[in-house]
């Protein structure tokens, strides 16, 4: 994915930054050194994300608005609110378009 295809999803979000998002409980998730290792029951598939995707899975153990991951992560990385919600906004929409999480 382009940077600017990335800007673009990001501005023309569907996704709502108010829209509160949680886990999907039919997922199976293992942490691997750091990274998260999931499987779908409902499709079968296996997903694994990286440590920062992993500290977005964690945090939503609990329901959470994009827009307060976006303020969690912020803290912990050298970046812009704008930056940050670039590459937050796509993960999680991407996040939701596979059923691992959703809008609730």
């Amino acid at each position: 994915m382009t940077k600017n295809s990335t800007q673009n999803n990001a501005n023309e979000s569907t996704l709502k930054m108010d829209s509160k998002l949680s886990r999907n409980a039919d997922i199976i998730f293992s942490d691997m050194d750091g990274e998260t290792v999931m499987m779908s029951i409902d499709n079968g598939e296996y997903y694994g994300i990286n440590p920062i995707g992993s500290r977005i899975w964690n945090a939503l153990e609990t329901p959470h608005t994009p827009s307060e991951i976006i303020d969690m992560l912020l803290p912990h990385f050298d970046v812009t609110r704008d930056q940050c919600a670039r590459d937050v906004i796509p993960f999680l929409e991407r996040m939701v378009e596979k059923g691992i999480i959703k809008s609730i």
